[in-house]
């Protein structure tokens, strides 16, 4: 593409030079979170809707249900929906048609869960999602399409086991399988 807009002259216009020197750049304090956390899950929504942090530890070792949506036009974290179960060290995902998918996780730091429970983004409601093949904290999801997501790694906290198996939830059929 670049090289047609550039054929015809337009390539600065599609795509202006930004100018950035990282000896300028700077960062400055967000907003603060409703929950102080740690070990949890975040997704960007889609349509500007904001972003979920959903569940992780709080700074007095207490496993969090409870979700936040960060409002990008206000700069304001509000209460999101509660989760069925608490989850530190889980993994997030967003799909195209907008739902949230949270995986694994665990609620004690000692058992692991092997499920899933999915965000639906007319009800604003979980609901429980298919069952992982193997229980999984600290593993990383990314979508495959619309229903499919690929599970990767992770651990098993009891017998401090770290995973190299993947496996991808297909939501449609509401299965697991290995990959």
């Amino acid at each position: 593409m670049r090289k047609e807009l550039d054929y015809y002259g337009l390539e600065s216009a599609v795509f202006p030079p930004v100018p950035f020197n990282i000896h300028l750049a700077s960062f400055t304090p967000g907003p603060a979170m409703l929950s102080k956390r740690s070990g949890h899950g975040a997704v960007v929504l889609p349509e500007n809707r904001g972003v979920l942090v959903v569940g992780g530890q709080d700074d007095d070792e207490e496993f969090l249900s409870s979700t936040e949506l960060f409002n990008f036009d206000t700069e304001k974290f509000s209460p999101g929906p509660e989760m069925a179960s608490k989850r530190d060290n889980c993994a997030a995902v967003v799909l195209e048609d907008g739902r949230v998918v949270v995986v694994g996780g665990t609620a004690n730091g000692e058992d692991i869960w092997s499920t899933t429970e999915v965000l639906s983004p007319s009800s604003n409601t979980w609901s429980p999602g298919p069952n992982m093949t193997s229980p999984r904290a600290g593993c990383a999801a990314l979508p495959l399409s619309s229903s499919r997501i690929l599970i990767i790694g992770g651990e098993t906290f009891s017998d401090e086991t770290y995973l190299s198996t993947t496996e991808v939830i297909d939501l449609a059929s509401g299965t697991s399988t290995p990959g």
